[in-house]
């Protein structure tokens, strides 16, 4: 999306809007950080501390759309060997969790990690996910079972219904048997009643119908997957709004 010009971003620069690294250096107003920390780097830099989001409770503050620059995306990325990123946006990590683990924790992660959160299941509930065998499903599958969530996977590719399998996906439904069928599999598995909670990963044209057909009624549908529409000018600030 870069590259094509979605985001109207300056060319040439450094992508990656997914880092980790050790703290080199920390600003005169930065608290909480100091050198050698090892850390995980957030997307956007300088919220504007004045609009509805900034304002707003802490973890909704990300959503400001008042940023001077998207890491990798308007400005120089974490493909290079330093780079700034805002305190704000950046957490320390734990020694165990290595910068190839943690990595793509700072944007797949965060984004479908949310998605959890925003889910609000308890242990034991059933969880959808549309797109479970994708860089966020698979994420999403490991955090749904941490939190003791049963998962119902879907995917329409063979490596992503293994990888789903490979996750601990408790049911598997392969897209391509057709919606009516998979409805069937994903009620036979829930009891009738279908999943109370379902997040659409996917940006096939058809995924979101799809998640809604198998949610339970009076459930939810969290829709994550970008969506890409030619109408919406400020694109990067309409994938904002879902990302995390």
């Amino acid at each position: 999306m870069v590259l094509s010009g979605v985001f109207g971003a300056p060319l040439p620069q450094t992508a990656s809007h997914e880092g980790a690294g050790t703290v080199a250096a920390v600003g005169s107003a930065v608290k909480g950080f100091k050198v050698g920390d090892r850390v995980m780097c957030g997307l956007t830099t300088h919220r504007c501390e004045d609009c509805l989001s900034c304002k707003g409770p802490e973890d909704e503050r990300h959503y400001c759309t008042n940023v001077d620059g998207y890491l990798g995306v308007t400005r120089d990325g974490a493909f290079a060997e330093y780079l700034t990123c805002d305190a704000r946006e950046t957490s320390i990590l734990p020694e165990k969790v290595s910068f190839e683990t943690a990595a793509p924790l700072a944007c797949a992660g965060r984004t479908i990690y949310r998605g959890m959160v925003g889910a609000k299941l308890n242990p034991g509930q059933w969880l959808g996910l549309v797109g479970s065998g994708g860089g966020l499903g698979h994420l999403g599958i490991q955090f749904a079972k941490a939190l003791g969530l049963r998962v119902v996977g879907i995917d329409a590719r063979d490596e992503g219904l293994e990888l789903s399998k490979q996750t601990g996906t408790d049911v598997i439904v392969d897209v391509r048997k057709g919606t009516e069928d998979v409805v069937k599999e994903v009620q036979k598995a829930t009891g009738g009643e279908g999943c109370p909670v379902t997040v659409n990963l996917s940006d096939a044209k058809s995924a979101a119908a799809l998640a809604c057909a198998i949610t339970m009624m009076h459930g939810r549908m969290i829709q994550i997957a970008q969506v890409y529409n030619p109408v919406v000018k400020n694109a990067w600030g309409f994938a904002l709004m879902i990302y995390m």
